[in-house]
Parts: structure tokens; C-alpha cells; sequence
């Protein structure tokens, strides 16, 4: 245990010291060759990774061919093969399959052993063979073969003149390149597991960013206003009739307009976000009402005085009433006959007016003959 430890120790020096070689800071060199240990401590280590008593045992006597240097030939794989085909059968509901194929792997080991040392000993008996002496020393002829000795004599006796110059036209060339270290190696090793880990930070904030905005897209409902242009400039008209009432005068200070548009729907208000949204939206509404002529928008001291709003048409009590009113100033001005809604309005307005005058004439003519 000691000399496996030891071992380790040797093997991340052997890295780091490589790593710095080749240029690398000395934490990520450090950093590097413990994660290679961890790593290598991990594989090492197969019986660790089993949680089946059984299995624990099976891989840690398969384990000491490869980490003790066993004798592959003490093992009997044909008892394991029947112990594992049996558990197999019996359990095979509940078979841990990747213990299965840790143990796999572990025969495997012990079987390429096995296989190892019958190779190596026929290939020392054919050696042996080989290196028998055959009580004759023979001379220089068997260093030649037959092709090399024919196209020596070719070129002795001159037979050869005209296909000489042809071999001697194009330069030889040998493949370029040199054996890669195990320096650029670790280097190499270290850049990819560099790029893994930024792929991998790369890969957490796309996913995080993903899952804030899919949390912006379901609550996009809330936040959003519910924008109605004409119904804000209803409400900043309703608003403004009801300051001119309660200050008895048909100018007033925009910010009142916005506060109490803030009382009289809080709600809306609240979507809008905020007093400066709501500044806003008052604003806007404010200048369509100057636009059609509803009122009027005045600043007395420019630039920095306050900004007021006059009603233009204090006597009519209802936003449509002084629509239609305008609508018909304009279809008066323009030589034509409003339509729409406010037509239909008017008309009706008008009926109302005309059958109460012949209601009150009426009236008046049953009341002076009751009295003659």
C-alpha cells in the first residue's frame, strides 16, 4: 500500500513537472495532476464502485493480477464463469449490470494474461529453436538475396546504362514529423479538459439564461399594460372635471389631474408601472384632449413652471356630450353631416328636445281651454 502511494506521489510530480516545461501556470499544472490522480485512484480502484459483498470479493481477487502481480494461472475463471452465469440466472430481475461489467472486464484482464504467458512461452521454444547450431558456419552469400544480386550484376555488366539516370530523378523523401512527448501529450489532455470546462459553463449560463427568460414569457401577463388610449383619455377628462369642481376654477395643475386619476383607479394606476409612467400616460392623454379640442394646455413660466390644463367646455357635464358637440362644429365647418354613433345621438338628442316642446305646447292649449 505504502509503494502504490508512494508510486502516486511519483506520477503527479512526473506531471506537473511536464506541464511547467511546456509553459503552464503552476496551479493549473497542480490542479491538472491531482485531477489526473483522481481519476486514476477511481479506475484503480473496481472493487470500491461494488456495493454486493459478493461482488466485492469477485472483482478484488480478479483485481490482484493487475495491482499485486498474481499469477493469472492461480484463478480458475471457469468457477467464476458458473458462479456469474448462475447469479445471473437466478437474479436476473435485480442483476446490477454495471457490476456485470466491471467483473466482465476484470476476467477479461485475467484471461489476456492467461493468453500472454502461453504466447510468450511458444515464442521462447521457437527462439531456442532458431538459435541452434548447425555445426557450419556459413559466409557473406546469405546476407544477399537473389533480387539485390541480380540487380548488382545488371549494373556491373552495363546492362542497366539506360534505366540508371531514371532512378536517380526525384529526391527521396521521408514522411516528416516526430514522435509526439508525453509533455504536449499532458498539454494536450490539459487544453481539452480546459475546453470541456468552459463548454460546460458555456452550456449553465444558456440554461440559465433560458429558464429567465421562459420566467419573463409566463409572467409577461402581469406586467404588461393593458393599453386603451381612448378610454385614458376619457378617464383624464373625468379626471379633470372633477379637480375644476372641487377647485371652482376651469384651470388646474396637471399633477393634480394625475393624482386623482390615481384615485379614481388605483389599479391602473398600479399597472402603469409607476408615478413616472403614470406622468406619462396623463401627458399623452392630455395632449389628445388639446388636439380635439376638449382643453387647453398652458405653462406660465417657461420652462420650469408648472403645467396647467383648462376646460374649454365647463358647462357640458359629459365627455359624448361634448364629442358630439364637437364633432358637430367640425362636420359644420367642413360643409357635411356627422355619422356614427354620435350622430345616431345627436339625432336622438334633437327628438327628445323636439316631442318635449309639443308635449309642453299641448300642455298649454288644454290649460287655456279649461280656462275659458
Amino acid at each position: 500500500m505504502q509503494q502504490m502511494a508512494l508510486d502516486g506521489w511519483f506520477l503527479r510530480q512526473d506531471i506537473v513537472e511536464r506541464l511547467l516545461s511546456t509553459g503552464s501556470e503552476s496551479d493549473e499544472a497542480t490542479a491538472f495532476g491531482d485531477r489526473i490522480m483522481r481519476i486514476a485512484a477511481h479506475d484503480g480502484a473496481e472493487h470500491q464502485a461494488l456495493s454486493d459483498p459478493i461482488d466485492r470479493s469477485i472483482a478484488l481477487v480478479l483485481s490482484l493480477v493487475r495491482e499485486e502481480g498474481l499469477n493469472a494461472w492461480d484463478i480458475d475463471l471457469e468457477a467464476f464463469l458458473e458462479i456469474f452465469t448462475e447469479r445471473v440466472r437466478t437474479e436476473a430481475e435485480r442483476v446490477d449490470l454495471p457490476a456485470c461489467g466491471r467483473l466482465i472486464r476484470l476476467a477479461w484482464e485475467v484471461l489476456h494474461e492467461q493468453t500472454l504467458g502461453v504466447y510468450d512461452r511458444a515464442t521462447a521454444i521457437e527462439l531456442d529453436e532458431e538459435e541452434m547450431e548447425f555445426g557450419h558456419d556459413f559466409g557473406w552469400e546469405l546476407d544477399v538475396d537473389d533480387e539485390a544480386f541480380a540487380f548488382t550484376t545488371t549494373v556491373l555488366q552495363g546492362e542497366a546504362d539506360a534505366t540508371l539516370p531514371s532512378l536517380f530523378d526525384g529526391r527521396l523523401r521521408r514522411p516528416e514529423g516526430r514522435p509526439t512527448t508525453l509533455g504536449e501529450l499532458l498539454a494536450a489532455f490539459k487544453d481539452a479538459a480546459d475546453d470541456a470546462e468552459a463548454l460546460q459553463e458555456r452550456e449553465r449560463v444558456r440554461a440559465a439564461a433560458a429558464a429567465e427568460l421562459k420566467a419573463h414569457l409566463d409572467d409577461v401577463g402581469g406586467r404588461m399594460h393593458d393599453e386603451d388610449l381612448e378610454g385614458d383619455i376619457e378617464r383624464c377628462w373625468n379626471a379633470l372635471r372633477q379637480v375644476c369642481k372641487a377647485n371652482g376654477t376651469a384651470k388646474v395643475p396637471l399633477l393634480d389631474v394625475v393624482r386623482r386619476l390615481e384615485e379614481i383607479d388605483p389599479e391602473a394606476a398600479a399597472s402603469l408601472g409607476g408615478r413616472t409612467e403614470a406622468n406619462v400616460a396623463a401627458f399623452i392623454a392630455g395632449l389628445f384632449l388639446v388636439h380635439r379640442r376638449l382643453v387647453d394646455v398652458v405653462q406660465d413660466q417657461v420652462p420650469s413652471g408648472p403645467i396647467h390644463l383648462v376646460d374649454l367646455w365647463p358647462k357640458m357635464d359629459a365627455y359624448h356630450d361634448v364629442r358630439a358637440h364637437l364633432e358637430r362644429l367640425e362636420a359644420e365647418e367642413d360643409g357635411r353631416v356627422p355619422t356614427g354613433l354620435l350622430q345616431r345621438a345627436g339625432e336622438a338628442a334633437a327628438l327628445e328636445e323636439a316631442s318635449a316642446a309639443v308635449l309642453a305646447e299641448s300642455e298649454d292649449g288644454t290649460d287655456s281651454w279649461l280656462v275659458e
